[in-house]
């Protein structure tokens, strides 16, 4: 017998080798739904906050605050995030005043007491 007669379809030299081609990623796009937005005067009073504990001491603070309370109420009432940033607004704003009142008292007393010793008493 010949070795052709042997040559069956599928027999023989198994054929060459080809890799699977790699799954490719599916491009990114936009979410359909991105979520809720966040409120924009809870992003202020925040903004409102961060100055008022460096630039703008007493203005700022009472800004977060005011921004604050009213960005939870618009927060409660559509929906929206940013109830965080209302509340950290309020509470920081808070502190800064706070720490504002204590200091100008502290302020003041050491500026009496010091007026006091340089006079000379009656």
């Amino acid at each position: 017998m010949t070795s052709s007669a042997w040559q069956q379809p599928g027999w023989g030299a198994p054929p060459p080798y080809r890799p699977a081609a790699a799954p490719q990623p599916a491009p990114w796009s936009a979410p359909t739904h991105p979520g809720p937005r966040t409120n924009t005067l809870a992003m202020l009073a925040i903004l409102a906050a961060a100055s008022g504990t460096t630039i703008l001491i007493g203005l700022g603070s009472i800004a977060a605050i005011v921004l604050g309370g009213i960005a939870l109420g618009q927060v409660r009432r559509t929906g929206e995030d940013g109830r965080l940033l209302a509340l950290w607004a309020i509470i920081l704003g808070a502190v800064t005043l706070v720490a504002l009142a204590i200091a100008t008292v502290t302020g003041i007393a050491m500026i009496v007491e010091l007026v006091a010793q340089v006079q000379p008493p009656r």
